[in-house]
């Protein structure tokens, strides 16, 4: 008789849904279907051979955080399976809203529609659960131009609007060119430009004026560097001491070790991928994340 080891699950009080792409916009399907089952299979996407089974049962996970640029399906899936989501403790959201551009071309959804988003998330979950990010800052040339072109266009039109719902802060961050993300936008035409520290305090300081204006803080992701412009803070996207108010107990403070070196986030387990069902179909030209060449 052959006795099976039994299988070695891995319990994370915070998941991640998901830094490495857009879950909530593509794949609620598959949520829905691991969240039933109670667990699911995590590729290290550094070590394709290392595979850990994480717990997804209510009394192992006290909270969710989920990042989209479009949560269009996570609602019409919460309204459709409310008594399950409600089977955890508390959901937080990363909502990335940059103008729109094409570098994002496959961000096919309006601002409007987000902004309408925004609120329905922030009605029902609460003000502390939701994170706003215009995420990264791009500046480019187009090839046979010299003009300098940037995402910047709609930054006013957007902090106005979600001011307007009660958000007073913004999570931001610069493009870090990456020898994959130059090659990518290379071969679309377009020529990313390194920034020297100069012209990125001179272009948050412009920003600073219109958030400002409507007492909007903005908090740096990732980048300390920023963090010597005066009213500059760190951004914690995964904060635990927030995460506690919101589920009414205590939560781990440890910081994730694995993220960047100059991550301000609380552990948490990150249960998406790069590659397969999780290349992510925005496809943004300046995605660190996207394993896309082209």
């Amino acid at each position: 008789m052959i006795i099976k080891k039994p299988i070695k699950i891995d319990k994370f009080p915070i998941i991640s849904c998901s830094r490495r792409t857009d879950i909530p916009a593509f794949l609620m399907d598959w949520v829905l279907e691991k969240m039933k089952i109670g667990h699911v299979d995590v590729v290290n996407p550094f070590n394709r051979k290392q595979i850990s089974r994480v717990s997804l049962k209510p009394n192992d996970v006290k909270f969710w955080v989920f990042w989209s640029k479009n949560f269009e399906e996570f609602i019409k899936s919460y309204k459709m399976n409310e008594p399950l989501f409600k089977l955890y403790k508390g959901y937080s959201f990363q909502f990335t809203i940059n103008s729109p551009s094409e570098l994002e071309s496959n961000v096919k959804i309006s601002l409007e529609d987000r902004f309408t988003q925004l609120k329905w998330l922030i009605n029902k979950f609460g003000l502390l659960s939701v994170n706003f990010r215009f995420d990264p800052i791009v500046l480019y040339k187009t090839k046979n131009s010299m003009k300098i072109k940037s995402n910047l266009n709609k930054f006013d039109y957007i902090i106005e609007n979600i001011s307007k719902l009660g958000l007073d802060e913004m999570i931001f961050s610069f493009a870090t060119i990456y020898p994959k993300v130059k090659k990518r936008m290379i071969s679309r035409g377009k020529i990313p430009i390194n920034l020297t520290f100069e012209k990125k305090k001179e272009i948050v300081n412009r920003l600073k004026k219109t958030c400002n204006r409507y007492d909007v803080k903005m908090k740096a992701c990732c980048q300390p560097d920023l963090l010597k412009i005066e009213g500059i803070e760190q951004a914690h996207c995964i904060d635990a001491y927030k995460i506690e108010k919101i589920v009414g107990e205590p939560i781990p403070k440890a910081r994730d070790t694995g993220q960047r070196k100059y991550c301000g986030c609380s552990k948490s387990k990150d249960i998406g991928g790069y590659t397969g069902i999780f290349r992510c179909k925005h496809n943004c030209d300046y995605c660190y994340a996207s394993p896309a060449k082209k």
